[in-house]
C-alpha cells in the first residue's frame, strides 16, 4: 500500500510572498495551481477517526477523487500514513473503489456505511512547486490557504506541506530548516481533518498531558529510544499553540514537563551511544527548559502561593505591593518563554530532532554499538530501574538529617526513577507498576511542594527588590516566615511518605 509522507508546517499569510522569493522556490518548477474542495465522511460518533482511518472525497477541477488513509504516525510535523486513492463519480463514497483490503475492511459493515455523513469540509487554494534540492530528491511543496468547516464554525488554513515524491523523509526536514532561516514556520502535528473534528466537537486545543508509553516488549533499545523521543516531541508540540496564544499557564507547564521527560529519555539511553553523541540535543533541551522553568516558577508563585496570603492579609499594603511586583515579573518571564519558543532557534528544535530521528544511525556505528542498540529493551529496562532505585536510596540515607539542597537532589532522583517507571511500564504487570508508582508519586509530589516553598524565598527577594517602605519590609518577613513554616511543617509528612516508599517492593524484581 502506498505511504504518504509529508511534513506539515503552519505559517502566517504575511510571509507567503517571502517564501516564494526563497532560492529553493525560485529554482523550483511551478505546477498548475488548484482550488480544492474536500469532504470528510464519518459516523456521528467518529468511529472511523477513532479507528485511525479517514475517508475523503475531494473535487479537483471537474473530477472527484476518493482517498482512504489509515495507520501511520506523526513525528515533529512529519505525517506518514498508508493511503489508497481512486477516481469516483461524485461526492458520495464508493466502497467498491477501495482497492486495499486492509483499509476496505473498515467499511465492511453495512450499518457503518449507512451511518456515514459529511462531518468536515475544507476549501482552499493550493500553489504547488516541485523542489529538487539534491540528486534523486523530489519534494512537492504545497502552499494551502483557505478554511476548515465543521460544526457550524470554521478555522483558517495557511500551511506549507512538503511531500516526498522521491527521496527520504529527512529531506523534508532539511528543506524546512533551510526555509526557516528566512521564513517563520511551525511544525504541525494535526492534520486538516483532525483540526476539523476538534471544531465539530467544539473543542479548543486544551493542555495535553503526556500519553502512555509507546513501548512494547518486542522492541529493541533503538526502537524504544526513538519511540520515546517521538512521544516527547508530540507532547511538546501539542501544547505549543496554546502556550503561545493563551494565558492558561497549564500549556507552559506541560511543555516544560515534555522537555523534562525528553531530558530523562536522553539520560536513560545515553550509555548506549558514543560519549558526547547526545550533547547538542541535550544542550538545546536544557536551554529551552531554563526559559520555561523560570516562567513556571513565577506562575506557581503568583497563582498558587500568593492567593491564600493575599486573602489573609487583604488590607496589607506591603503584601499588595509585592503581589503587584510579582505579577509584573511573571508577565516578563512569560514573554521571555514565548520568545524562546517562537524564535527561529526555538522552532528549529523540533525540526532538528525530527530530522535526527529520521536518519539511519547504524552506518557510523561499530559492531559493539550496533549490538547495544539492538538488544531487547526489556533487559535494558531492568538495569536502568535498578540503577535509578539505588541512586534514590543513596540520596535518601539519613533522611531526617537531609538539608534542603539534599532534599532537592533526592527530588531529582525520585523524578528520574518515576520517569523511568513510566517509560518502561508496558513491559511489566500493570497492577504492580501502579502500586509502586503511586507510592513514589506521593513522595515526589510532597518533595515538589517542599521545593516550591524553598523557591518561594528566592522569588520573594526578587519581588520586593526596589520596595523600601516599612510595609514592604514587613511583607518580606511574612512571606519568608510562611516559606520556613511550610518547610518545617512538611518535614514530618515527608518522613512518613519516605518510609512508606521504602517499604514498597520494586515491581521489576518480582517474578
Amino acid at each position: 500500500m502506498p505511504v504518504e509522507t509529508e511534513l506539515k508546517l503552519q505559517m502566517d499569510p504575511r510571509h507567503i510572498a517571502r517564501l516564494r522569493r526563497h532560492a529553493l522556490f525560485k529554482r523550483a518548477r511551478r505546477l498548475a495551481p488548484q482550488r480544492l474542495h474536500s469532504v470528510y465522511y464519518d459516523t456521528p460518533d467518529l468511529k472511523l477517526w477513532r479507528a485511525g482511518v479517514a475517508l475523503r472525497l475531494r473535487r479537483e477541477g471537474t473530477r472527484w477523487m476518493q482517498t482512504v488513509k489509515g495507520g501511520g504516525r506523526v513525528v515533529a510535523g512529519l505525517h506518514q500514513r498508508q493511503e489508497t486513492e481512486a477516481r469516483v463519480a461524485g461526492p458520495a463514497p464508493d466502497f467498491d473503489a477501495i482497492a486495499d483490503p486492509a483499509l476496505a475492511r473498515h467499511f465492511a459493515s453495512h450499518k457503518l456505511r449507512k451511518q456515514l455523513r459529511p462531518v468536515v469540509a475544507t476549501e482552499f487554494a493550493r500553489s504547488r512547486y516541485l523542489l529538487k534540492p539534491a540528486a534523486g530528491v523530489v519534494i512537492e511543496a504545497a502552499i494551502d490557504r483557505g478554511v476548515i468547516k465543521s460544526g457550524g464554525t470554521e478555522e483558517p488554513i495557511c500551511e506549507l506541506e512538503l511531500e516526498v515524491k522521491s527521496g527520504l523523509a529527512q529531506h523534508t526536514y532539511q528543506i524546512a530548516l533551510e526555509l526557516l532561516a528566512t521564513v517563520p514556520l511551525r511544525a504541525e502535528d494535526r492534520s486538516k481533518v483532525e483540526r476539523g473534528f476538534d471544531l465539530r466537537r467544539g473543542r479548543a486545543r486544551k493542555p495535553r498531558k503526556a500519553r502512555a508509553s509507546p513501548l512494547t516488549p518486542e522492541m529493541t533499545c533503538h526502537d524504544a529510544f526513538k519511540a520515546l523521543v517521538a512521544s516527547g516531541l508530540a507532547h511538546f508540540l501539542a501544547n505549543q499553540y496554546g502556550m503561545l496564544n493563551s494565558d492558561d499557564p497549564e500549556y507552559l507547564h506541560q511543555m516544560r514537563v515534555a522537555l523534562r521527560r525528553l531530558r530523562s529519555v536522553f539520560a536513560t539511553f545515553a550509555p548506549l551511544f558514543a560519549e558526547g553523541a547526545m550533547a547538542p540535543r541535550v544542550a538545546e533541551i536544557r536551554r529551552l527548559s531554563g526559559a520555561l522553568g523560570r516562567a513556571r516558577d513565577w506562575d506557581v508563585f503568583v497563582t498558587e502561593t500568593l492567593p491564600p496570603l493575599m486573602a489573609r492579609y487583604e488590607e496589607h499594603r506591603g503584601i499588595a505591593a509585592v503581589c503587584l511586583r510579582a505579577a509584573h515579573l511573571r508577565a516578563q518571564a512569560g514573554r521571555a518563554a514565548r520568545r524562546a519558543v517562537s524564535s527561529r532557534r526555538g522552532q528549529r528544535f523540533p525540526l532538528v530532532m525530527g530530522a535526527w530521528l529520521a536518519e539511519d544511525w547504524f552506518g557510523g556505528l561499530d559492531a559493539a554499538q550496533r549490538a547495544s542498540l539492538l538488544r531487547p529493551v526489556a533487559s535494558f529496562a531492568r538495569e536502568v530501574l535498578d540503577a535509578d532505585y539505588a541512586r534514590m536510596l543513596k540520596r535518601g540515607r539519613h533522611f531526617n538529617r537531609l538539608t534542603p539542597p539534599k532534599l532537592h537532589r533526592l527530588r531529582i532522583a525520585a523524578k528520574k526513577l518515576r520517569y523511568a517507571i513510566e517509560f518502561f511500564a508496558p513491559l511489566y504487570d500493570q497492577r504492580r507498576v501502579r502500586r509502586f508508582r503511586d507510592t513514589l508519586a506521593h513522595l515526589q509530589d510532597a518533595l515538589g511542594s517542599f521545593n516550591d516553598a524553598v523557591t518561594t524565598a528566592q522569588l520573594v527577594e526578587e519581588a520586593r527588590h526596589g520596595l523600601t517602605s516599612a510595609s514592604a519590609r514587613e511583607a518580606r518577613g511574612i512571606l519568608l516566615g510562611w516559606s520556613v513554616g511550610i518547610q518545617h511543617s512538611g518535614g514530618h509528612h515527608l518522613k512518613l511518605l519516605w518510609d512508606k516508599w521504602r517499604a514498597a517492593r520494586p515491581f521489576w524484581g518480582e517474578a
